[in-house]
């Protein structure tokens, strides 16, 4: 199943990056959708692939500000850890 349902083209020189998205059903049944690298998206939707999709256009969004701001975006550290 394709999850990725906008296409998303990086801009000239710089590679497709691969992120995370996470999706957490609520009590309520509101669907939470967060991106591990990016901490600012997080977005709170009634349906779980609207949660999706608006998360992968904040994605795009916050890439496309940074790049015409001139700050690149550099992947952060993330570890695993086993509790």
């Amino acid at each position: 199943m394709n999850h990725d349902p906008l296409p998303y083209t990086a801009p000239t020189g710089r590679e497709p990056l691969e992120l995370h998205i996470t999706l957490y059903e609520m009590p309520d049944g509101m669907y939470l959708a967060t991106c591990a690298e990016i901490p600012p998206c997080q977005i709170l939707r009634g349906n779980k692939d609207h949660a999706f999709t608006d998360a992968r256009r904040f994605i795009k969004q916050f890439l496309d500000e940074r790049a015409e701001s001139g700050r690149p975006f550099t992947l952060p550290e993330i570890r695993t850890v086993r509790i």
